[in-house]
């Protein structure tokens, strides 16, 4: 019987490891963890300023961001939100490890938001071939329940299974190769070399396309 195809987004457990957070929840996409470090920043220069107070969040920024009728493709008249955590340098620490995966280099972490309210107002391109919608020099696929996820691109790297792998446990290392027991002693990552290899730029900020 054929298997069912899994989403894009998910979290695997991580039993007996603490949350990168203090307190409260990871967030649970690309929008939130960057709305949260632009949070941060207001929040201090807010409190600079006496009487002072940072302007309501508008209800109708999204995410979701509902893309209309008239717009071409899977996206049409979806509630769409950003692309999962797991797309992320940080995030993959819990991501779900899948055959195909696809990452933001360090840096692009924030253009996701512009790229998926650029889909729901018509902005991208929908190619029908490709079941992607182009927008910015990316492409992105979007799940039957409106998350979109990134596919390839500009500040984009496409990751297999062991190299996707071999990023999860050096984040969770925190970048120190000899702090994960796994890099050194399971197959997956002792026979593939170069995907560790290439995971550690990654995570470095190092990595060239």
């Amino acid at each position: 019987m054929t298997s069912r195809p899994r989403p894009h987004g998910g979290d695997e457990p991580d039993e007996g490891r603490p949350s990168p957070r203090g307190r409260g929840e990871d967030p649970s996409n690309v929008a939130d963890a960057h709305a949260e470090v632009e949070a941060a920043g207001l929040r201090g220069r807010v409190g600079a300023e006496r009487g002072s107070a940072p302007p309501p969040p508008s209800s109708s920024d999204g995410p979701p961001w509902p893309a209309a009728a008239s717009v071409a493709g899977s996206a049409r008249g979806a509630d769409l939100n950003p692309p999962h955590r797991r797309h992320t340098v940080t995030g993959a620490r819990n991501g779900m490890v899948q055959e195909d995966n696809t990452v933001y280099l360090r840096g692009y972490e924030g253009v996701a938001t512009d790229d998926v309210q650029g889909i729901a107002a018509g902005r991208a391109v929908w190619n029908q071939e490709t079941q992607r919608y182009e927008i910015n020099g990316r492409s992105y696929g979007v799940e039957p329940n409106g998350t979109v996820f990134p596919d390839s691109g500009t500040g984009m790297v496409k990751l297999d299974r062991n190299e996707y792998a071999a990023l999860k446990e050096i984040v969770r290392a925190g970048g120190d190769l000899s702090a994960s027991p796994q890099l050194s002693r399971n197959p997956r990552f002792t026979e593939n070399p170069d995907a560790v290899a290439k995971a550690k730029a990654i995570y470095d900020g190092t990595y060239v396309p």
